[in-house]
């Protein structure tokens, strides 16, 4: 069985047909594109300063 976390949560839902609006939405549409993209890592401060010099 799967580890319940979020993936779990959503197919969950996506399985038993429920849905909410998206006015009802919980996840933010930052946060879902994060997770579309995969989590991509975030960069370090230290490459950010570096990469602005």
């Amino acid at each position: 069985m799967a580890k319940k976390g979020l993936y779990y949560n959503i197919n969950k839902r996506k399985k038993s047909g429920t849905s909410r609006s998206k006015k009802n939405s919980t996840i933010s549409d930052k946060a879902y594109k994060n997770m579309k993209a995969g989590f991509p890592k975030k960069k370090k401060k230290t490459d950010q300063l570096k990469m602005s010099k």
